[in-house]
């Protein structure tokens, strides 16, 4: 929106605001509403769609890293944006880039320019960059920035990593399976009902899904489509998120290495947004968000509720009921010695090599279990087909 606003001397001052109405830039410029004069925008300052897949963390901290060395090297930040679009494969990390490029040319602020791109980057890249515009560094800032995506991308790395196997085993017996009973058991059916053979009750229920499967394929695709469905619109509203998010603080074996990496997650929102010069209420509030976790979010906003009130950090955490007493202890610790943020960051280089033990030991007592269950899967069909043979077989002698 382009707005005019009156001078006592009786000139006028244009200028472009970025606002929905003319009643928020009034409020915006202290002016009441028929003293704003509307027309377009400058097409820089339109909103812009993401284009294609949207980047990994990976990708995004790497972008962030190379700006933080390009700024350090006094690199000036519109050709810094412009170098990085050019280089990146990601087509919708290309687009933000270009359209900061053209935003911080026009005269927007690298903070503003982050925050309108929220679907690339993270909430706190504007939060960071806002202080560092303040005061502080800005290579610093985005350097402290980077390092942040890059562990974060490295946990995800390492969780992935670790359920890689037993997704593809439980594949290889889906696969295994539907093809048994959709190609190869139909051919025994016939070879069976032509010679009278008896039936084990295993291969009776085999025939049985093999019927179902083959007569009423529809269906049964139907409902894996309805469940899926289902189950992602369930996921997606308020209470499925919390009780999904609830139920995996609370799993046995895997809910332990949950907590600890979501923990860990907020905790080093904390340690970044605080290093910056970040407000707490303000910290607490991205950390929040970045928690990806409904259960710890809403006790990070409670706690920021807290703060805000008046209460100190230690105490609203200790009163959110998620936080373990090492977490409590060192923020407690950190507020009296000044020394907060590189306490958060204490722990959560501690957090860190616990849950890469943990998930160690969870892959290599996953690793066995899935054989098993692999090998009882193929097992259950092998002799299903094979004891009707062997009762053939025997007739025939």
């Amino acid at each position: 929106m382009s707005t005019k606003v009156g001078e006592p001397a009786g000139r006028e001052l244009k200028t472009i605001v970025e606002w929905d109405s003319r009643r928020a830039s009034a409020k915006r410029l202290d002016q009441t509403p028929r003293n704003l004069d509307q027309s377009a925008a400058p097409p820089v300052y339109s909103r812009r769609r993401s284009v294609g897949k949207r980047p990994s963390t990976d990708e995004v901290a790497s972008v962030v890293r190379q700006m933080s060395i390009l700024v350090r090297a006094g690199v000036p930040l519109v050709e810094s944006l412009q170098g990085l679009a050019e280089q990146t494969r990601s087509q919708a990390l290309k687009a933000s880039l270009e359209q900061m490029a053209a935003d911080v040319s026009h005269g927007m602020a690298l903070s503003d320019a982050f925050a309108r791109q929220a679907k690339v980057f993270p909430a706190l890249a504007a939060e960071m960059s806002r202080i560092a515009e303040a005061g502080g560094s800005l290579a610093e800032t985005l350097g402290r920035l980077a390092a942040y995506l890059e562990n974060s991308a490295e946990i995800s790395r390492k969780v992935k990593s670790a359920l890689a196997y037993p997704i593809v085993v439980l594949a290889i017996s889906v696969v295994t399976v539907l093809a048994m009973v959709t190609f190869i058991l139909p051919r025994f059916m016939k070879l069976f009902s032509q010679m009278g053979a008896k039936l084990p009750w295993t291969t009776k229920m085999l025939m049985g899904v093999s019927h179902a499967v083959l007569a009423d394929w529809y269906w049964f695709l139907g409902a894996v489509a309805l469940g899926y469905y289902l189950g992602r619109r369930y996921l997606r509203s308020e209470r499925g998120r919390s009780t999904v998010d609830a139920l995996l603080l609370r799993l046995p074996l895997i809910g332990e290495i949950v907590h600890k990496i979501v923990l860990s997650r907020a905790i080093a929102t904390m340690a970044t947004l605080l290093a910056s010069g970040v407000p707490m209420v303000k910290t607490l509030e991205t950390s929040a968000a970045a928690a990806d976790n409904h259960v710890v979010e809403q006790a990070l906003l409670k706690a920021k509720q807290d703060v805000a009130e008046g209460t100190t950090t230690s105490q609203a955490l200790r009163s959110a009921g998620v936080f373990p007493p090492l977490i409590l202890q060192m923020v407690a610790s950190g507020e009296k010695t000044g020394e907060l943020p590189s306490m958060l960051e204490y722990v959560c280089s501690l957090y860190a090599r616990e849950t890469d033990a943990k998930v160690k030991a969870l892959t290599s007592v996953i690793e066995p279990v899935m054989i098993v269950v692999l090998g009882f899967v193929v097992g259950f069909i092998a002799i299903s087909i094979i004891v009707p043979i062997y009762s053939l077989v025997g007739g025939v002698k």
